[in-house]
Parts: C-alpha cells; sequence; structure tokens
C-alpha cells in the first residue's frame, strides 16, 4: 500500500491497525495537506443503501467542529471499492502511548480528561455517541492538546457490517455493561469509557483489570471496580460516578461529568496538598460520595426486554418440531446452568446424596434431593450474583461424584454433599459443605424431623448452608414453593428423580403418577403443579401426542395461579408456545422469565431460539451472546452459540465457540457430547439400506448439543471420540461410523440413524457425506 495513490491521496505510511481498519499517513495532492486515511474492515459489505447511511454518519461526524475532536474531512471508495475514511493528521501520540510510560500525574490527567469531556459534550450536544472512547482513540499533540478520533466510526462500521450489531460495538476494556449485554446505548456509553480512562491515568491501572476476558466481562458486569485510595478525595465522586453500572446513575451528558471534573481540578489545584489528599469538594458529601460507591459497586444484571417493535412482531409459523424446540433448553434444572473456573466466586456443585439406611423406598428420595436442592440453591444467584450452581443434571452426566472431580470436571470451588435416611417415623437428613479447591470442611448440619417432613428438613439445610456460605439473600428468596404436606413432598421428590431419566421407558409417566399423587395431597402445591407440567412437556417430546401439551399448559398455569415466582415455569411455557409455534406467546413467557430473574441464562436462550424460528437473526444471536455474558467462564454458552452459527451455516464462526469451548472446559471434562451433524441437507441416505416404501427419516439439529466428538479430536483424543459417536441420544441419534481428515477437518463418511427400541418406526437407514461436503461433524437427532 505504500506508495500508492488512491484517489488524489498519496500513502506514505503507515500509522497502526486495529479493529476498526488500517490507518496511513497520505499527502492529499489536491490542497496539499498532509492527512490520515482510514480503510475500513475488508470484511466489511456493503449495499447500496448501507454505503447511504454510511455517508450520512459520516456528514455528521464531519460537521463537528470543535478542538478536541478530529477532524473528518469525508468518507470515499477506491478503484476496487474499498471504504476509507478521509481525516484530519495530528503530529503527537496517543493516549494509549503516553500511559504505556506509566502514570500521569493529576493535575494533567484531570486536564486530559476535561479536554475529552469537552469534545464528547460537542458531539453528544449533536446525538453523536463515539461508542469507542479508549486511549487508543485519543491523539495527545505536541501542544498537550487531547484530539477524540473516529467518532461515529463505531456506527459506521456497525452500519455496515453484517454480523456486528450497533450496540455491541466497542472495546471490552472501556465498553460499558449495557454494551456488553447488548442493550440499547446512549451517550452515558461514552461516560463510562472516559470513567475508565481517568483512573487509567491516575493510578496506572485498568479498574476491572482481569487475566482474561472472560474474567473481565464478569467484573465489569458483577464487580466493584478497584480500590481508589490513590485517587485524590476531590476525583473519587467523579469516578464513581461514571462508573455506576447502571446508566441512569451515571452522569446523564459529558456537560455535567465536565463541571466536576473542572471543580475537582480547582479544588486540587488550590489545595496546600496538591496532589495529595484534599477534602471533598463542597458540592459533592461523604454520603453521595457513598451512594456512588454502591452504584458503583451494584452488580448490573438487569437485561432489558425487547423493544416494542420486537414485542409486537406477530409471526404466523407452521408448527415447530418438538425436536428443534427441545433443542434449545437441556431438561430440568440444566437450563439455570451457570458456572465459572475463577476465585473468588462460589460455584457450587450439590453432589448426589446417599440413601445411607439403605432403604429401597429412600432410594429414588435420594436422588430428588439433590435436584431439589440444587433448585433452591440456584434460586439464590438473582440475589447474590457471585453464587453460582451447577445443574444437577451436569453433575449427574458427568458421573461426578466427590469434590476433587468437582473440583478438576466442573469448576465447583464449593460442594454440597448429604445423606438421608429413614428414622422409625421420621426421617434424618446430613448436609456437609466442602471447599473442593482445599479439600477442607466448611461445615456441616445434622437434621432430624419425627415426622418424616422431608420438605422442612430441606428448608433448614439451606438455611444452614447460606449461614455457612456468609451470604445475604431476602427470605423470599429461599422460602419454598407452598407449604406443602410430607407425604407430598417425598411424592414429588420421587418424580424429580425419575425426570432425570425420563427417557427411560416407563420413567415419565412414574413421574406424572408421583407428582399427581402431590398434588392431591397437597392442592396448593405449585411447585408440585410446575413441575408436573414440565413432566408433559418432556413426555410429548418423546411420543408427540397433542394431549401432552393441554396438560403441560394446565399445569403450568395453574402452578402461576398459586404463586408467580417461578422462572421456570415460564421457560416450560415458553417452549410449549414455541412448539405449537406461536412466537409472540413464546416470546412473551421467556421475557417474563427474565421480568422475575434477570440472569436466567436459559430464558434468553429461549429469546434467542424464537427469534431464530421467526427468522430474526440478529436478535437471536444477540440473545445467545447474552447468555454469554451472565457466565462468561462456562462452555455451555459457547457451544449454545456455535450450535447456533452452524445452523446457519457460519461454519468458522461455529469453530471459533467450539475451540472456546475447548479452552475452559478442564481436565478432559467432556464426557457425554451429544451427536449433531451441521448441514443436514449435508447427507443423502443409502439406497442399499434404505427399506422400499419407509417413511423417510430426515436428520434435526440439536442446537444446543453438548461440545461434540469432533472436540475429542481436536485434543487428541481419538478415542474418546469415536466412543462417545457412537453413543445414540435418548430420542434417537446419528451414530458416526467412520472419521476421517486431521484433528481441524474431521468428516463423516457414513452415519447410522439409530431408532431406540422403544419407539415405532422404519428401520434405522444408513447416510453417507454428499460428494464433497465440507460439512463438519457436530451433533444432531433425528425424528
Amino acid at each position: 500500500m505504500l506508495g500508492r495513490t488512491i484517489s488524489h491521496y498519496q500513502i506514505t505510511d503507515k500509522l497502526g491497525a486495529g479493529g476498526m481498519g488500517v490507518v496511513y499517513k497520505a499527502l492529499d495532492l489536491k490542497l496539499e495537506r498532509v492527512v490520515a486515511l482510514k480503510f475500513l474492515p475488508n470484511d466489511l459489505t456493503v449495499s447500496d443503501r448501507d454505503k447511504q447511511g454510511l455517508l450520512r454518519e459520516a456528514r455528521a461526524a464531519s460537521a463537528l467542529d470543535h478542538p478536541n475532536i478530529g477532524v473528518i474531512h469525508g468518507i470515499e471508495e477506491s478503484e476496487d471499492h474499498q471504504l476509507f475514511i478521509v481525516m484530519g493528521y495530528y503530529e503527537g501520540e496517543t493516549l494509549g502511548q503516553k500511559l504505556s510510560r506509566g502514570v500521569i500525574p493529576v493535575r494533567e490527567s484531570l486536564d486530559l480528561a476535561i479536554q475529552i469531556a469537552r469534545g464528547l459534550s460537542s458531539a453528544h450536544a449533536r446525538n453523536i455517541v463515539h461508542r469507542d472512547v479508549k486511549p487508543s482513540n485519543i491523539i495527545i499533540t505536541h501542544d498537550q492538546v487531547a484530539k477524540i478520533v473516529d467518532i461515529g466510526l463505531a456506527r459506521v462500521v456497525a452500519t455496515a457490517g453484517s454480523t456486528q450489531s450497533i450496540s455491541s460495538t466497542g472495546t471490552l476494556p472501556y465498553m460499558a455493561p449495557e454494551q456488553i449485554l447488548g442493550e440499547a446505548i446512549d451517550q452515558r456509553c461514552d461516560i463510562w469509557a472516559l470513567g475508565v480512562i481517568l483512573i487509567q491515568m491516575i493510578t496506572g491501572s485498568h479498574p476491572f483489570v482481569r487475566p482474561n476476558k472472560g474474567a473481565m466481562t464478569y467484573a465489569i458486569l458483577n464487580q466493584p471496580p478497584v480500590a481508589l485510595d490513590v485517587v485524590p478525595q476531590a476525583v473519587q465522586p467523579v469516578a464513581y460516578r461514571a462508573l455506576s453500572k447502571k446508566a441512569e446513575s451515571r452522569y446523564p451528558g459529558a456537560d455535567e461529568m465536565l463541571r466536576d471534573l473542572e471543580a475537582s481540578l480547582a479544588e486540587i489545584t488550590s489545595s496546600p496538598a496538591s496532589d495529595g489528599e484534599p477534602t471533598l469538594t463542597s458540592s459533592i458529601n461523604a454520603r453521595e460520595l457513598k451512594q456512588y460507591i454502591e452504584n458503583a459497586s451494584t452488580p448490573s444484571w438487569a437485561v432489558g426486554k425487547p423493544g416494542k417493535a420486537r414485542r409486537l412482531l406477530l409471526a404466523s409459523a407452521g408448527l415447530v418440531l418438538a425436536a428443534i424446540a427441545a433443542s434449545f433448553l437441556p431438561p430440568l434444572r440444566e437450563r439455570l446452568a451457570g458456572l465459572a473456573y475463577a476465585g473468588s466466586e462460589r460455584h457450587i456443585a450439590v453432589l448426589p446424596f446417599s440413601n445411607s439406611g439403605n432403604d429401597p423406598e429412600y432410594g429414588p428420595i435420594a436422588e430428588g434431593l439433590m435436584d431439589s436442592l440444587t433448585n433452591e440453591l440456584s434460586n439464590l444467584e438473582a440475589a447474590q450474583q457471585s453464587l453460582w450452581v451447577v445443574p444437577a443434571s451436569v453433575v449427574r452426566n458427568r458421573k461426578v461424584h466427590d469434590p476433587t472431580s468437582a473440583f478438576r470436571e466442573l469448576g465447583a470451588t464449593v460442594v454440597v454433599e448429604g445423606s438421608v435416611r429413614r428414622k422409625g417415623p421420621g426421617a434424618h437428613l446430613t448436609v456437609v459443605l466442602i471447599d473442593s479447591k482445599r479439600l477442607r470442611q466448611i461445615g456441616s448440619t445434622e437434621l432430624d424431623d419425627p415426622s418424616g417432613d422431608l420438605a422442612a428438613l430441606q428448608r433448614q439445610a439451606v438455611t444452614d448452608l447460606i449461614r455457612l456460605l456468609k451470604i445475604k439473600v431476602t427470605q423470599a428468596a429461599h422460602t419454598p414453593a407452598g407449604s406443602v404436606a410430607p407425604s407430598a413432598y417425598e411424592s414429588y421428590l420421587k418424580a424429580l428423580a425419575y425426570l432425570q431419566r425420563y427417557d427411560k421407558p416407563g420413567n415419565a409417566d412414574l413421574a406424572i403418577s408421583a407428582l399427581n399423587s402431590a398434588i392431591e395431597k397437597d392442592p396448593r402445591f405449585a411447585l408440585g403443579y410446575a413441575t408436573l407440567g414440565e413432566a408433559y412437556r418432556l413426555k410429548f417430546l418423546m411420543d408427540h401426542h397433542p394431549a401432552w401439551v393441554d396438560q403441560a399448559l394446565a399445569n403450568c398455569r395453574r402452578a402461576l395461579e398459586i404463586d408467580d415466582r417461578f422462572p421456570a415455569v415460564r421457560v416450560t411455557l415458553g417452549q410449549l408456545q414455541l412448539t405449537l409455534g406461536k412466537n409472540d406467546l413464546a416470546l412473551q413467557e421467556f421475557q417474563k422469565a427474565l421480568d422475575i430473574n434477570p440472569r436466567d441464562s436459559g430464558a434468553l436462550i429461549g429469546l434467542a431460539g424464537v427469534y431464530e424460528q421467526m427468522g430474526h437473526i440478529p436478535d437471536a444471536e444477540a440473545n445467545f451472546k447474552r447468555s454469554i455474558a451472565l457466565r462468561p467462564d462456562y462452555w455451555e454458552g459457547y457451544s449454545a452459540l456455535g450450535a447456533f452459527y452452524a445452523r446457519q451455516k457460519r461454519v468458522q464462526d461455529a469453530l471459533r465457540q467450539y475451540r472456546r469451548v475447548i479452552e475452559l472446559t478442564p481436565d478432559k471434562g467432556l464426557r457425554q457430547p451429544r451427536l449433531v451433524v451441521l448441514g443436514p441437507e449435508a447427507l443423502c441416505p443409502s439406497r442399499r439400506s434404505h427399506p422400499p416404501g419407509s417413511r423417510t427419516q430426515r436428520p434435526g439439529l440439536a442446537g444446543l448439543g453438548q461440545p461434540t466428538a469432533r472436540l475429542y479430536l481436536a485434543k487428541g483424543w481419538r478415542k474418546d471420540a469415536h466412543r462417545e459417536s457412537q453413543d445414540a441420544e435418548p430420542g434417537g441419534a446419528i451414530r458416526l461410523i467412520e472419521f476421517s481428515g486431521g484433528a481441524g477437518t474431521v468428516h463423516a463418511q457414513h452415519v447410522l440413524c439409530r431408532r431406540p427400541a422403544s419407539r415405532k418406526g422404519p428401520r434405522p437407514r444408513k447416510y453417507c457425506l454428499r460428494p464433497g461436503a465440507q460439512e463438519p461433524v457436530g451433533v444432531g437427532r433425528y425424528r
């Protein structure tokens, strides 16, 4: 590129490169001036309509005339149709280069922050939001004048980009929580970025510095900034207010922040302590500072509702295949999945309870206690963001039975072990809390109930665990769903045990029978009705009888009549509406679940599924990403997004997510991947194994498949990959017969759809990949 002349610009030097493009120094041959040319990313696809939008954005940005804003002369296109922006060229260095040399003195830091605020104020006055304020986008000239560059460019790139949403633009270390969560943004995201830069200049350190992106994402959303002890007290209120997690608690605009910055500088300048420790400014008292600190420390998990236009969308769709509907959410509590492997948060796994008295009647009860206790601890997550609970289904499927395995395979830092036994007419429950990282007991509780009331024992066990974990929650957060009779709760626990293996012949019916018995014994047992609704939904997935949908809907609605606090019921209703093709109602149910618990990643995945079915692909992608933002270090969110990309034929994007899954899964922890072929049209039936006259079978997509056999191969575990590839799914699966290619280019040559013994239907069919098909092996079901 150097030495080339593009249009009337002769390129003389390369100034830098980044996610927004490459910048060159050039000579404008017409006006005989030096300019900077920023060439937009090569993968930017721009239609004629997009170009008009680009010109409007560039025109608006170029109208800004302020000494602290870099000039934009215009946007042009090269002969090979590559877009570039013509900007003013300034001798000096970026703020990022200046910061690389260390801390900037307080007064100089404030002076630079004031200049940046002035430039942002001018832009905000014209309704222009930068969206990507960061040190590398601020040039400090030789005269110590701060110039904000790339104003409007983030929106320009987002407007033209084929896969990037406007709200997701930015650079992670300087992105406000609402940007990370994909919510609507305004000028207050620029306020957040300036607050980060202010602290970085004065302290020399980022306020949310973490070792990796996942940990930083979690910190920005959920944790307070680093202690600002070294920041002068006159500056602390400004910094904390700018870093409020909720946008509405920040400065409403740059003007207001500018006034406080100028007041802080005046206070420091007039203080005898100079850059030392002056007292608070007269305009801000200790009470206000305390409030600002609280606002900057309060987690930001309130995911915004879809816009009004989205909520009003009505779609007339045919009946959605139950297999696809089921793929959006794994059964039961797996939808509440959430754990990370970072250190300070409490990531809890409840291990299988033992039936210490070997009472055959208590076997299913012990299994059900594991699920019930996990569910109740999961309910605390909404009020205690540092608490993440591993779903019981994940613990069971991974065959984790001890603290060491829980820490190594699940990343659980704390485990709950326990036992239950009949004691005459009563019951005895033992619960032990263990630090799985250090292998030491944190505490334990021994509980007895002479009447055998397991619900009362569990309530007390949860109360004791809350005390041992030293977490603060409201009473409502761990109040059980209704006052249940002891015998009703026993039936409920047995049903939970059956539902964890609902695919086993007869188990779904046994669960339904037990739950019907529970609600007969206690007609106000809301949790019993809710679980009965889920049981009928799972039964429908197996035999597709429409009567089960009616039963599921009726029981879920009855649960909500008694107690409307259950996000899981809303998620079940959302799935049912999705199955019926009622996308608008499904959207409403998933959103109601999020209203109850904004951290319910299952509801976000449900929203994503509905949007995908409606063809609103950007909305679907955004919600999959929001689910990841809730648990940035948990592999299953990336697996869900990868499967989504696979369904959209974005194979490389899918593989990137699957590689992230590999990175996040410790110690060969992928024990039960589900096989999915990405792109079923790549398969064609083999005539030799296709019985004449049999009904056509088509492989479906299990969208949220756990990491696949291909992941084993990518890690070099070929035996594991081959073994796992031959394990059929409960509802029938595509079985991989042969592998070919290396770890990065695995393809199936033959697959076999195996019909489960309990299902009537055509014989299994053999499939082969069409010649030349390059669809990677993933995992799936057929129906």
